[in-house]
């Protein structure tokens, strides 16, 4: 076992002070947006304490794969764990975005390395070679846009905003691929067309909403949002094309390889492909390669499947049928949870600390500590406050 601290990722979207409300940890009074456990170069944890304190867990790992990620995964050449865990705390929306499957991120890197784009360049899409689909369950209330709505309702929605968008209505309503044929209009508008419809959406949005109290689950209360921040991004229109979905907590939600999304408002655990392969859409000043992202985005109307939830004991699974990763949540018990370790895993609680213990040692976890745990080895969970579990996607124990 390796107890381990972790980077916090202080994006502008993040919330003031959002990890250190969730995680227990002193407050930076700035922004904080996620909290990464696991092996990416961007973030890498670091062993906190025992003979490799200061190391990262990416050189651990790498220097001994059949210990960390079992026999069969270092006979595969793999030194790295396959996923990365995160806190997120959204203070406000994050851009609209998809992310690549395994064959298109290939391409798109070999593609990219031929042309000579730096791997830290801002016109890079794709920093390495793996898909990215993601998990995310919800610790307090939480909106996300996510899978593309029936073109009816949609054009129902939009009809509203007058001769701006009549060309996207007309596409809507008599194009064979109209959600793919409204994402390309938009993102090819020029910038003074791109103002306009951004204006009439604004314009509507004020009429349609209460701005003393406006409704997180009406769609226009997140247009409106999303033209105060983006006044000048025709992608402000996304909530009326997209899916609103609200997580209570608890709740999950599963975002495959090819769906566009954007988290508008919450906090969440999220597990991940360990990728950094983000292809943007709008509602950002960051690069936005319209033929890359309109390659990679599955257009199927309609929210992907919520992972399957499945209890064992105190152990709360979220299962995606993702190979990489799955996720789990320990909740508190008021006797002891003995788990047997069979795959790569890493145990975070949230909300405060926790003791981590096998036979031979003890750990005791605060706030915003990991721990990351080998394959063939039972350890005992002693908390107050929920420990999430990352692991592989068939890492999880199996119903008793």
């Amino acid at each position: 076992m390796l107890l381990l601290d972790n980077v916090v990722q202080a994006y502008g979207w993040g919330a003031r002070n959002g990890l250190a409300r969730l995680l227990a940890t002193a407050p930076t009074d700035e922004p904080e947006a996620e909290l990464w456990v696991g092996t990416h170069p961007r973030g890498p944890s670091v062993v906190a304490a025992g003979p490799h304190r200061g190391q990262t867990l990416a050189e651990v790992i790498a220097a001994d794969p059949a210990t960390w990620l079992g026999q069969e995964a270092a006979s595969k050449g793999c030194e790295a764990l396959p996923y990365l865990l995160k806190v997120l705390a959204i203070g406000r929306p994050l851009s609209l975005q998809a992310h690549p499957n395994v064959k298109q991120a290939l391409g798109g890197f070999e593609r990219e390395d031929a042309t000579g784009v730096p791997l830290d360049a801002d016109r890079r899409s794709y920093r390495d070679t793996s898909d990215k689909p993601e998990l995310l369950v919800a610790l307090e209330e939480t909106y996300v846009l996510c899978g593309f709505r029936q073109a009816e309702d949609a054009a129902r929605r939009v009809r509203l905003l007058g001769d701006p968008i009549r060309p996207l209505l007309g596409l809507l309503e008599v194009s064979t691929e109209p959600m793919r044929d409204a994402i390309s209009w938009l993102l090819h508008l020029s910038t003074g067309d791109a103002v306009r419809v951004a204006q009439a959406a604004d314009q509507v949005a004020v009429a349609q909403t209460r701005a003393d109290h406006p409704d997180p689950d009406d769609p226009w209360s997140w247009v409106r949002a999303l033209t105060m921040l983006h006044p000048d991004d025709a992608t402000c229109i996304a909530p009326l094309l997209l899916e609103l979905v609200h997580l209570d907590v608890g709740d999950a939600v599963h975002l495959p390889a090819g769906n566009l999304h954007a988290y508008l408002r919450g906090a969440g655990v999220e597990v991940m492909a360990s990728s950094d392969n983000v292809l943007r859409g709008g509602l950002t000043d960051k690069h936005v390669d319209v033929g890359e992202l309109l390659h990679v985005v599955r257009f199927d109307p309609g929210t992907p499947p919520a992972p399957q939830q499945r209890r064992v004991g105190a152990v709360r699974c979220y299962l995606a049928g993702e190979h990489s990763f799955a996720l789990a949540a320990i909740e508190p018990s008021p006797t002891t949870t003995w788990l047997r370790i069979t795959a790569p895993s890493l145990f975070l609680p949230v909300g405060g600390g926790a003791i981590i213990a096998s036979e031979s040692e003890r750990l005791e976890v605060a706030g915003g500590q990991a721990v990351a745990l080998a394959p063939g080895q039972e350890v005992l969970v002693r908390s107050d406050v929920t420990v999430w579990w990352a692991t592989t996607g068939d890492g999880l124990p199996s119903d008793q």
